[in-house]
């Protein structure tokens, strides 16, 4: 028999929370969430997703920035979107990468003289506020329309905003979303019996594949919760 051809199964943020609550048991086949419910489990879904981004780097967040267009007497650029981290900054002429950047820890920074200097970038400083990350780079570069710094970072999760938008996660942590969504609506809704214990190990277990699968094998990780 033919295989479909295909890896395209995604579920909306609808279809996943109707699951997860389906699951527990506090929606029957074939129902849907309502209001109350559907926003609750997206808060619910939301804070999930952010405290895991803290377990990262996942290799599927890891993507290349916009090379930054260096100008002349700037030193400071924000960084849009906001990243969760900065992996690599490399500095090119022309398009034509040169040669990587030295990241600058913040306290060798804030005891350095000689901040004013001007020149091609060798190192730069990552700046990461509550609500946007900058880039400074030194020597302050003195030239525009030549250097540029592309960099790569670590995305943070999309927002889900409307019932109809994917979950942003691969295929394969579908299952392990919904199931660790069910198991917190659980607590949520003050349920107990053996379904929800069941539900409970089944969504500490699968978080637990997903983060290890996640990894690149020389990258030493520790589990700890959903």
């Amino acid at each position: 028999m033919a295989l479909s051809g295909t890896i395209s199964f995604n579920m909306t943020a609808q279809q996943l929370i109707d699951a997860a609550l389906r699951k527990i048991t506090v929606l029957g086949e074939a129902e849907s969430a309502s209001g109350n419910q559907y926003a609750d489990a997206q808060t619910e879904l939301q804070l999930m997703l952010g405290t895991w981004s803290q377990q990262g780097p996942n290799l599927w967040t890891i993507t290349e920035g916009t090379a930054i267009p260096l100008i002349s007497g700037t030193a400071t650029y924000t960084l849009s979107p906001r990243p969760r981290s900065v992996a690599t900054v490399r500095f090119a002429v022309s398009g034509v990468e040169q040669r990587p950047m030295t990241e600058w820890d913040r306290q060798d920074w804030d005891r350095f003289p000689q901040k004013a200097q001007t020149g091609a970038p060798l190192k730069y400083l990552v700046d990461r506020q509550r609500t946007s990350t900058t880039l400074t780079f030194w020597p302050i570069p003195n030239q525009t329309g030549v250097w540029t710094a592309p960099y790569s970072y670590e995305r943070v999760f999309q927002d889900v905003t409307q019932p109809s938008q994917d979950i942003d996660v691969p295929q394969e942590w579908l299952e392990t979303v919904m199931v660790n969504l069910a198991s917190r609506l659980a607590d949520d809704y003050r349920l107990s019996g053996p379904n929800i214990a069941r539900v409970h190990d089944r969504a500490q277990m699968l978080y637990g594949m997903a983060m290890t699968a996640d990894r690149r094998g020389d990258i030493r990780i520790r589990i700890g919760g959903y």
